[in-house]
Formats: structure tokens, sequence, C-alpha cells
């Protein structure tokens, strides 16, 4: 009995993991390493995007990387040239502050300053975007405190298979006790 319930546990992480990103609501989802990131083409303001993200069960948005950077910008830069998405500008939960990338929750992103590309096309600001403007994906800057401003938004989630997984060898950690 308590092997069959074992290799049940194990069958299941397997199915779980193999999953990914959990299509559903508005936007596409991209699944990069650990996150599923969905990308909303509704012109909204940064909070709203914000306030959504988070009633989906995420977070608005972060680029940690330049592979990441690099991944989602071109799947974004194909789901626009494909029509899937019309936004060319998306909101992310990332400023510059006193010369340093941030999240909004304060945590170091380690980029390069260089990838950040003023655009005479949106307002100036410390408020970090992912961009379509020059036909390649690139962060750029603009005024976010305005709620006039509005544009797409990228919002971040641990992939279902993350969620699952953990909750698999929880399970399984739990399992092993009770059978000792």
């Amino acid at each position: 009995m308590e092997f069959t319930l074992i290799f049940g546990l194990y069958l299941l992480n397997l199915v779980v993991t193999s999953l990914g990103c959990i299509n559903g609501g508005t936007g596409a989802f991209i699944q990069i390493g650990s996150s599923c990131y969905q990308v909303v083409s509704e012109s909204v303001p940064r909070q709203t995007a914000s306030e959504r993200c988070t009633a989906g069960g995420g977070a608005l948005g972060t680029v940690s990387s330049e592979a990441t950077l690099t991944a989602l910008g071109d799947n974004v830069k194909v789901q626009s040239e494909g029509g899937v998405t019309t936004s060319t500008v998306f909101w992310l939960a990332m400023n510059r502050t006193r010369g340093r990338i941030l999240t909004d929750n304060g945590l170091d992103v380690r980029l390069p300053d260089s990838l950040i590309q003023p655009s005479a096309e949106l307002p100036t600001g410390e408020c970090i975007l992912l961009s379509l403007l020059t036909g390649d994906p690139t962060l750029t800057t603009a005024d976010c405190t305005r709620t006039f401003w509005m544009y797409g938004y990228i919002c971040q989630y641990a992939s279902y298979s993350n969620r699952i997984e953990m909750s698999s060898i929880l399970g399984l950690l739990l399992s092993l006790l009770w059978i000792s």
C-alpha cells in the first residue's frame, strides 16, 4: 500500500511537471525558466496592471537577466507580428533609481544600464518597460506616475509545474514520514 501511494505521487509529479504554463484568462503565456509570463495587450495605467496581475495570483513581471529579456522579448515580438498582441509597449515591475535598476520590491536587477534605450515617443520617467517601438525588443523608460499613460503589461507567475511539484514533493515527504 505504501509503495503504491509513493509511486502514485511520483507519477503525478512527472505528469504535472510536463504541463508548464496553464493558458487561461486574457493574454498569451510564455514559460521561461521557472516563470510563466502573461502578455496582455489591453492598455491600462501601471497601477491597474499591477493590481490585475496580483488578482490573478502573480505580479507585474520583471526581467532578471539578458537571457530572460531576449527570450521574453523575442516571444512578444513574434506574438506582435502574428497579431496575437496588439500593444508595442508593456509595463514591467522595474524602475531606475539613482543609477540602479530595481524591482518594485527594491531588489537589484543585474542588467547593464546600456540595455535601456530612451524613446522619443514615450514620456521620460524612471519606470522600465519592454518596448517594440524600434522593431526589436528593448527596455525603455517612461513616466509611470500619471494615470493617463496606458500600455499593455506583462504578468509573472510561478509555472504551474513548479507550484504542483512543490506540493507533490511535500506530499511525498509526508508519506515517507507516515510510513516510518
